[in-house]
């Protein structure tokens, strides 16, 4: 399964959009921002993931999101203040420019190991599918067992391999214990 299929692209670009804003949002605030607003908010997430979705068309590593996540946090500070009435604050103080640049690389590291693990999920998703159908066919397929020959009796082949297994389980041996 491609990880830049139209749906799964469309959950990486929401998920980015949302941890994107969430905490830019959450440290803007903390740094003397306005509270935002949930319109302003679902505002930004639409427009971040929008801009996302045409990024995540392959799997990005940290150096490739980082600059994505610069441009996000500059439109998203800008954002939040003009969403604010706060128009005369659109200079970022030195406080706030030290919170963007610390979301732009907390999103950037964050989403690239979330971007490689749902690669990793997906990837085994389809192993295990594969492994599940191949299963099924194989137990749906009619099992020659081997004809006994004249005067032989063939033990079933699970009573067959059991009878070769040793059990290492319990006490050691009285020869091994001094």
């Amino acid at each position: 399964m491609h990880i830049g299929r139209p749906i799964i692209r469309g959950f990486r670009a929401l998920v980015f959009a949302v941890a994107c804003v969430l905490v830019s949002a959450g440290l803007h605030f903390t740094a003397g921002g306005a509270p935002i607003s949930w319109g302003a908010f679902a505002a930004a997430v639409g427009a971040v993931a929008a801009a996302a979705y045409l990024l995540a068309a392959a799997q990005r590593g940290p150096l490739a999101l980082l600059p994505a996540c610069a441009a996000a946090q500059a439109g998203l500070h800008a954002w939040f203040t003009a969403s604010a009435g706060h128009l005369e604050h659109l200079v970022p103080s030195p406080a706030m420019l030290l919170v963007h640049a610390l979301a732009m690389a907390v999103s950037a590291v964050w989403l690239a190991r979330g971007d490689a693990a749902l690669a990793a999920f997906l990837e085994l998703l389809v192993l295990w599918t594969a492994a599940v159908l191949l299963l099924r066919l194989r137990k749906a397929a009619p099992v020659r067992l081997p004809r006994a020959r004249a005067g032989r009796v063939l033990a079933p082949p699970v009573l067959r391999l059991l009878a070769t297994t040793a059990s290492r389980r319990g006490p050691p041996s009285p020869a091994f214990s001094h």
